[in-house]
């Protein structure tokens, strides 16, 4: 059984937070595999701000050379065809499935269903059961867990790796 991990960064402008990083892997539930990733910059047709820049280490150059975020989304889509995905992806906190959905052109169709499974909620869950501190980052969770945050952070497809390993560690714990 594999799902996809879906991460995104944005830009966060006076226009409000446009996407400029689609970031994904695909891991395998069982094995905890990585067997693919996916990572494609978007071009959000603004500056970035300075803080994003350096929060993310993503240029001018690399969004305004981008695609579009339909081309982000088909590439990204098509991996997760390959290796047949669970039709809900896995995120860290709320929201970033929704994002996607919204800055889509209408004509292109959603193929992940409603949902997306938050895992910062289940790692939360997971802390209160243990009567752990609940409030954590994406790096602080996998401390927690005893694990090693793999890349760079605010990259999407680091974030989206360590999202998966996170979540095949806890449905570890929960077997």
């Amino acid at each position: 059984m594999n799902i996809l991990s879906l991460d995104l960064e944005l830009n966060q402008a006076d226009t409000g937070s446009k996407i400029i990083e689609v970031g994904a892997c695909v891991g395998n539930l069982q094995t905890g595999e990585i067997l693919e990733i996916y990572s494609a910059f978007v071009n959000p047709n603004e500056k970035l701000t300075e803080f994003i820049i350096q929060l993310t280490s993503i240029t001018q150059q690399q969004v305004d050379n981008a695609g579009t975020i339909e081309e982000a989304y088909l590439g990204m889509e098509a991996m997760a065809k390959r290796h047949e995905c669970l039709t809900m992806p896995i995120v860290w906190g709320t929201g970033d499935g929704f994002a996607l959905r919204s800055e889509l052109p209408k004509t292109c169709p959603w193929n992940f269903g409603r949902r997306e499974l938050d895992v910062k909620a289940v790692f939360q869950a997971y802390q209160m059961a243990k009567q752990g501190k609940i409030q954590a980052g994406l790096a602080k969770a996998l401390t927690r867990l005893e694990l090693n945050f793999k890349g760079k952070k605010h990259r999407a497809n680091d974030d989206a790796v360590n999202t998966f390993i996170i979540y095949h560690a806890l449905l570890q714990k929960f077997a």
